[in-house]
């Protein structure tokens, strides 16, 4: 299979309103629907209360450094909350969440946590100044919407995991588990977004690698074409 993608953030979809990134659309009033590409947000819950995940929301901790590198090249600064009712989410306040369980399950795999982050990365850096009210659209319409922002999320978590020198692989299984049987008309199927995250790595990495070669002597470094190892400070 086939799937072109585009890689440069610039001609991604500009008029798609973010509000999180999982869950059902939001419901205004009883038995009323405002259509919209929002969700319902996550119920944050305090890092305190879990013990077990605190290490990784201290300052190096996975989710920290991961945070940091992520800062350093989208150069947008999201906060990192700690919730329910999600594998990931991200908000049009600058918030990402992450879910408990999911963190319980594979706080200690550092590619696929990286791999969430960037993708809901993705969603903070999304253009919103062009949507407007979408009550006219069907709700074929509005899912198709939905899609489309999702998929620029998964361009964006495979160019950061490229220039974070992570291999796709992790989250392309993830997805792939993690749909079976529990389809959905907000993403594109997992065989797709899988082939979508491992072309924009494919081909931010040979972009670097070309780079690489053409300015071997630069010393001039740039952290959009230099590979992160260590963002500590």
């Amino acid at each position: 299979m086939t799937v072109k993608v585009e890689t440069n953030l610039s001609k991604l979809p500009t008029w798609l309103k973010t509000s999180t990134s999982s869950g059902a659309p939001q419901v205004q009033t009883e038995g009323t629907q405002r259509k919209t590409l929002g969700e319902t947000p996550p119920i944050v819950v305090r890092w305190a209360d879990h013990p077990d995940l605190v290490h990784l929301s201290t300052h190096y901790g996975a989710v920290q450094k991961a945070r940091r590198k992520l800062r350093l090249l989208s150069g947008k600064d999201g906060k990192v909350l700690l919730a329910k009712n999600t594998v990931g989410a991200a908000d049009d306040k600058g918030n990402v969440y992450l879910g408990v369980e999911f963190l319980q399950e594979n706080g200690g795999n550092d590619a696929l946590l990286s791999a969430v982050m960037a993708h809901e990365w993705g969603h903070l850096i999304s253009n919103t100044s062009k949507h407007g009210n979408l009550d006219h659209l069907s709700w074929e319409d509005i899912f198709k919407l939905r899609r489309e922002e999702e998929s620029a999320a998964d361009v964006f978590c495979g160019r950061m995991l490229a220039m974070m020198g992570y291999s796709p692989d992790a989250i392309v299984q993830f997805l792939l588990k993690a749909q079976s049987g529990n389809e959905t008309l907000k993403y594109y199927a997992a065989p797709i977004r899988g082939a979508i995250i491992q072309e924009a790595h494919r081909l931010h990495a040979q972009r670097d690698e070309l780079t690489r070669k053409l300015f071997k002597k630069s010393i001039y470094p740039n952290p959009y074409t230099s590979r992160i190892i260590l963002a500590d400070e």
